[in-house]
């Protein structure tokens, strides 16, 4: 397990810049030999830094527990260890928990640590800060900031596994003085791993040099600490010998954080190809404008590899006819601005919209002509929205939502009647010689405190369908009580 301990120069170490805040308060409570004083340092810090804090307790017989247990953290975790031990946590995590604690308390000294907490290949360190107190009754505690130094979530995990190229991130590992000691890798992807000649999971906490067969060059090794040192990216090309046969790699090296992050590409097809084409140069001007070419197109292709990754990566996100988001991706991005809302105690509000009639479209006019109306349709929901800010997706056929946060069920309605009015004042071009009028059923709803997204959507459905059982062409609101014809 990825583990990591220093009592210096932590405000260089760390990530997070509450801690460098933190640890100036810390010092600054210092009175005497009895250290900091519990009370005092905990009504000085809770106020600010209380959801990134941990409360730990000496029980007497070589574990601890939480007195406190912050709201961030509990975001993190997915549960809160209020009033647990430490020693139900993971084994490894809490065996290394439990020795940071001890060496703290009895060096009288706050210490700054960085572990994982999945021994996976997503990435989860945790960055903490250990504070030792001592109460005015003459027990000891420990105040403990504690933060994900990096987290990547599934989609960033899916990208990383199936993406062509190796894949790696490397932290730097210094000693007391502040000088390098090592580069660990700390994630990698199945290719990278395959190009090293490990399954993946075998890579994680190993030195890199000795991990990765390319960076036994001194050449390459010595221009990855270049970049390290003056944080700026590198692109380099090495080779290196593997079960009888020269692997050529393209190695673009960027700094990330206190360390490096690698993307690695075979390259031994490109090369060998352009050696044949130099070899035949001399004689054969042909084959000199199509290597020339084949160059180029090379050197193009990798250029626009990153924009080709990102196109990929909106394309997943969006419906393909109308270029909203699909459900998926809307559901995603709702559940986030719930989410925020949530922090900042602001109102969500959902609308669905589902076209009158539809099928009557397809059956008179043809599917193309059915398409051309969805398009339109959805040119015009994005025609009423706040781009930035609310959410236009569609959920299929034709049906759509828009969320709209910071919208309470007065301004969610004022959008669901813009758009009535827009239907009402426009036909919808289906081609040149042909637009259609259009109508459409809308369901409103305003999130309740605590209500999830699955529950907004059921409340805003039944809605739409008290519209569609109304006479279609109108809007009602989830509250049974307040109905608004169009």
């Amino acid at each position: 397990m990825y583990q990591e301990v220093h009592t210096d120069h932590i405000a260089a170490r760390a990530n997070a810049p509450e801690i460098s805040q933190l640890l100036q308060r810390f010092e600054a409570c210092a009175r005497g030999p009895s250290g900091v004083s519990f009370e005092h340092f905990r009504d000085e810090v809770m106020p600010r830094f209380g959801d990134d804090l941990m409360v730990l307790t000496p029980t007497g017989d070589g574990d601890y527990a939480f007195s406190h247990y912050g709201r961030e953290i509990i975001r993190y975790v997915g549960a809160s260890r209020l009033r647990e031990r430490v020693s139900a946590m993971t084994g490894q995590v809490a065996a290394f928990t439990i020795t940071c604690c001890d060496r703290t308390l009895a060096e009288g000294r706050a210490t700054y640590t960085v572990h994982r907490s999945l021994a996976s290949v997503r990435v989860c360190l945790w960055e903490r800060l250990l504070m030792p107190t001592t109460a005015a009754d003459g027990s000891r505690h420990l105040i403990v900031f504690s933060r994900p130094l990096q987290f990547h979530e599934e989609l960033l995990v899916a990208v990383l596994d199936t993406s062509p190229s190796g894949i790696v991130a490397l932290r730097a590992f210094r000693d007391s003085a502040g000088q390098l000691d090592r580069l660990v890798v700390i994630t990698a992807n199945r290719q990278a791993a395959a190009m090293a000649g490990r399954a993946d999971a075998d890579l994680l906490d190993l030195d890199a040099r000795l991990a990765l067969p390319f960076l036994a060059d001194p050449q390459v090794w010595q221009r990855c600490l270049f970049a390290l040192d003056l944080r700026r990216p590198d692109r380099i090309e090495t080779s290196w010998s593997a079960d009888g046969r020269t692997v050529w790699l393209q190695i673009a090296v960027a700094p990330l954080g206190d360390g490096l992050v690698m993307t690695i590409s075979d390259i031994s097809e490109l090369v060998v190809a352009n050696q044949t084409l130099q070899s035949r140069a001399a004689t054969l001007a042909l084959e000199v404008s199509r290597e020339r070419a084949t160059r180029r197109a090379l050197s193009e292709e990798m250029g626009y590899r990153d924009e080709r990754e990102q196109e990929l990566r909106r394309l997943a996100e969006t419906d393909p006819l109308t270029a909203l988001l699909n459900r998926r991706s809307f559901t995603e991005k709702a559940h986030r601005a719930i989410q925020a809302s949530d922090d900042s105690g602001s109102d969500v509000s959902l609308i669905i919209i589902d076209i009158d009639h539809f099928k009557a479209v397809n059956d008179c006019h043809g599917h193309l002509a059915g398409d051309a109306v969805i398009r339109a349709f959805a040119d015009l929901l994005l025609g009423q929205v706040r781009m930035e800010r609310d959410l236009v997706g569609r959920f299929g056929g034709e049906e759509f939502a828009m969320l709209l946060p910071t919208a309470n069920l007065e301004a969610a309605l004022r959008v669901a009647l813009r758009i009535q009015e827009a239907l009402a004042s426009r036909l919808l071009p289906v081609s040149e010689t042909l637009a259609l009028p259009i109508t459409a059923s809308l369901g409103v709803a305003c999130r309740q405190r605590g209500e999830t997204l699955p529950d907004l959507i059921a409340r805003a459905d039944k809605a739409l369908y008290r519209a569609k059982h109304d006479g279609r062409s109108c809007i009602r609101l989830a509250d049974p009580d307040l109905v608004i014809a169009a």
